[in-house]
C-alpha cells in the first residue's frame, strides 16, 4: 500500500524568517509533539462498531543521530536498497531546491505507538486470523500514522526545517530482495533499534517496554538531537527463546507455523498475511490484510518478558 498514490510533499519555505515566539525545535518539543498527536487527533480513532475508541495508546519516542553507525551499516545488515538518513534527505533538498545537509546535522525520530488492550484481546482470543478491532488498527492506524507524521514535517517545512516521511514518498517501495526476503528500503523497526527502544523477537516483532503489540513510526530532520537512550548490545536482547529460555510461545501462536527454533519464515508469513484480504474483506468489510497473532497473547505482547524464576539460560552447545 505504501508508495503507492503518495501525497504531494510539502515544499520548503526557503524565505521563513524565524520568530521570537517560534518553539524550539528541540527532543522535548518532538516528543510532546507526538504524544499530543496521538492523545488528541480525530484520526487515531476506531470506526463502525468501535466509535469513540483509540486506535493507540501513548508513545515511546527515541532520536538517533543521522550519523550514527548503525544506520550506516543496515545497507549490510537489510541491505544495499535501504536509505541512509543523508540519502533521503538529499532526495528532499533536491525536490525543493536547496543543498543536502550533512549528514553530522540529521536526526531521526522514532516513535512506537502501542497497540490498546482491548484490540490485544480480541486479537490473543483469535486463532486462525486477525479480529476485527485488529483489521481496523491494521488500515486505520496505518494512516493516522502518516498523516499526523505529515503533519510535522508540514509544519518543519513551513518554518524553513527541511524534513522527510521517508515512507510517504515515492521513493518507498516494499517488494521481495534475493537475501533478506520482503523488505522495505526503510525499516522503521530497525531505526527504532539504533534509537534504543527495544530488540528483537523470534517474529521478528520489535520487543519494546510496551511490548510487541504496536506500530512504528519515524522520520528524518535536519536538526541536531541527542540521543536519550542506549543502543542494545544484542539485538535479541528481549526475547526469551533467543537468551536460551525455552519460551516459543509466537510459535504457537502462527496459524501456519511460520516460526520454530529456526526463526521466522517470511514467505510463509507473507501467504498467510495475503490471504487474509479477502476474510477481513468478507468478514469486516474491511480491503486489509493483517493478522498478528504471534505477537497477542504471549509473553512480549505488553512489555518486555521477564525470566522464569529458577529458569536460567539453557547452555548453548
Amino acid at each position: 500500500m505504501r508508495g503507492w498514490g503518495f501525497p504531494e510533499q510539502p515544499r520548503l519555505n526557503k524565505n521563513y524568517t524565524p520568530k521570537v515566539d517560534d518553539p524550539v525545535f528541540n527532543e522535548e518539543w518532538f516528543v510532546e509533539t507526538i504524544k499530543d498527536k496521538l492523545a488528541h487527533h480525530p484520526d487515531n480513532s476506531m470506526e463502525f462498531p468501535f466509535e469513540g475508541e483509540r486506535i493507540f495508546e501513548a508513545p515511546l519516542v527515541g532520536f538517533v543521530r543521522g550519523d550514527d553507525p548503525l544506520l550506516g551499516q543496515l545497507k549490510q545488515i537489510i541491505g544495499p536498497h535501504h536509505f541512509t538518513p543523508e540519502e533521503i534527505m538529499r532526495w528532499q533538498a533536491a525536490n525543493n531546491g536547496v543543498a543536502a545537509p550533512p549528514t553530522e546535522d540529521l536526526s531521526v525520530v522514532s516513535f512506537v505507538m502501542p497497540i490498546t488492550k482491548i484490540t490485544k484481546d480480541d486479537n490473543a482470543a483469535k486463532s486462525d486470523w486477525p479480529s476485527e478491532r485488529w483489521a481496523q488498527t491494521r488500515l486505520l492506524g496505518e494512516i493516522f500514522s502518516q498523516t499526523f507524521v505529515r503533519e510535522i514535517v508540514s509544519h518543519l517545512m513551513s518554518k524553513g526545517i527541511l524534513a522527510v516521511s521517508p515512507d510517504v514518498t515515492p521513493m518507498f517501495r516494499k517488494k521481495r530482495y534475493p537475501t533478506v526476503g520482503w523488505a522495505s528500503p526503510w525499516s522503521h523497526r530497525h531505526i527504532a533499534y539504533a534509537a534504543g527502544l527495544g530488540s528483537f523477537g523470534m517474529h521478528d516483532f520489535f520487543i519494546t517496554e510496551r511490548g510487541c503489540a504496536h506500530r512504528l513510526g519515524s522520520f528524518v530532520v535536519n536538526k541536531k538531537l541527542g540521543p536519550d537512550r542506549v543502543q542494545r548490545g544484542d539485538i535479541r536482547g528481549n526475547c526469551l527463546q533467543h537468551q536460551g529460555i525455552k519460551c516459543l510461545k509466537c510459535a504457537a501462536r502462527c496459524p501456519v507455523k511460520a516460526i520454530s527454533e529456526k526463526g521466522h519464515d517470511k514467505d510463509l508469513c507473507y501467504k498467510k498475511v495475503a490471504s487474509s484480504i479477502s476474510y477481513c474483506n468478507k468478514n469486516y468489510h474491511i480491503f486489509i490484510y493483517g493478522c498478528g497473532l504471534c505477537s497477542t497473547g504471549v509473553p512480549c505482547e505488553s512489555g518486555v518478558p521477564k525470566k522464569p524464576r529458577g529458569n536460567s539460560p539453557e547452555k548453548k552447545a
